[in-house]
């Protein structure tokens, strides 16, 4: 019994050795400042896009980014005034050539009835609407991570699966992408009592696809991990093929079942990414609450963590409710291809609006940026 209690002992001396290390190894932020150059990229055009939220961003070669769109809207913008032509499209793209200039050309579809850039298949697919909200490109082939959406019984939209679009030849002219649907087979969310994500943010690491979702426990969206074999994830693109961290006892461990998920940090949420700063030896991933304007940031040694608690980075100073509870600020998103050093990480987010479109202020409902320097205490 001795023994054990100086084995505990050692234990307990060892935890706190480990606690003051990490207490030394803080991420200080260093400066935030708001990136009025990039902000000038999402001005409504005079004849054409207007607003837009998600606003992800994808590398596809040194010089082309790619930026997706959820609900969008086209119009005219004339005299400091958002003129929309009535249609509204749940997604569109642009198309960002670094090498020409920082002008995006923007893409929607075809379809008279939506003008959806990615429309929604239909046939046995769920959903009647896609919100596309994250991507990866790898071995020549984007593949996008949709949100299939329905209307519920109260007029609400909800989420219902998880499609995944793949083109072969992403690097043509958006109009001639040829696009693949598949059902990546996730449950729907049943009101407030299920809800769930694998897309919140994807990262390519080695052999594996990660997956940085989220799950609701206790009334709280908590954060998750779960991770694809490369190969696994080209042959099938279906969430049967996931593994999943979780708890066993006292320990951790990858699962092919969906339960007893070890919770990375609250909230969690469904649009976020991550990032890895070579300068600091850090993982990197943002988060929110949507019902706030505070924008936060998490990080870690590994992917599995333990991930810090979520620290104020930015409060965003516009206020879309004052008088209520409604979406705030969200879309929270690092677009570590356009940082100009090690040392930047530079991140945008979506304000909501309320109200009439034609009336919302030109900051609302399009990528606002903020650059941001940060540096651990060791300097």
């Amino acid at each position: 019994m001795k023994k054990l209690n100086a084995f505990k002992f050692i234990l307990l001396i060892f935890g706190v050795m480990i606690f003051k290390l990490q207490a030394r190894d803080m991420i200080i932020i260093e400066s935030v400042e708001i990136d009025k150059e990039k902000n000038s990229w999402f001005d409504p055009e005079r004849n054409g896009w207007l607003a837009g939220d998600v606003g992800h961003s994808i590398l596809l070669d040194d010089d082309k980014i790619l930026w997706i769109f959820g609900d969008s809207f086209y119009g005219e913008f004339r005299e400091s005034k958002l003129e929309r032509d009535g249609l509204h499209i749940n997604n569109c793209i642009a198309i960002q050539d670094r090498k020409i200039s920082n002008d995006l050309v923007f893409y929607k579809g075809s379809d008279e009835d939506t003008r959806a850039f990615f429309p929604h298949p239909r046939k046995t697919f769920p959903g009647t609407f896609l919100w596309p909200t994250n991507g990866v490109y790898f071995d020549g082939s984007l593949y996008i991570f949709c949100q299939a959406m329905d209307i519920d019984d109260t007029s609400f939209w909800t989420m219902v699966g998880t499609i995944v679009i793949e083109i072969s030849n992403p690097n043509d002219n958006p109009n001639r992408w040829e696009k693949k649907y598949y059902d990546f087979n996730t449950e729907p969310w049943v009101g407030d009592t299920f809800q769930r994500q694998y897309h919140s943010a994807v990262f390519l690491h080695e052999f594996y696809i990660y997956f940085k979702g989220f799950t609701l426990h206790n009334g709280s969206k908590k954060s998750i991990l779960s991770r694809m074999i490369k190969n696994d994830f080209k042959s099938f693109k279906d969430s049967k093929y996931l593994e999943h961290l979780v708890t066993s006892g006292d320990s951790t461990k990858w699962s092919n079942v969906a339960e007893n998920f070890k919770f990375l940090y609250s909230p969690g949420n469904t649009e976020s990414s991550i990032q890895y700063s070579e300068k600091l030896e850090k993982y990197i991933s943002t988060t929110y609450s949507a019902l706030d304007q505070d924008i936060l940031i998490v990080y870690a040694d590994d992917l599995i963590g333990p991930w810090s608690k979520p620290k104020l980075l930015y409060k965003n100073p516009v206020r879309v409710c004052p008088n209520s509870t409604c979406i705030e600020t969200y879309a929270v998103r690092l677009h570590p291809e356009l940082a100009k050093s090690k040392d930047e990480l530079i991140i945008s987010y979506i304000i909501s609006y309320q109200g009439e479109f034609d009336e919302i202020s030109i900051d609302q409902y399009r990528p606002r940026f903020i650059k941001v320097n940060l540096k651990d205490n060791h300097h």
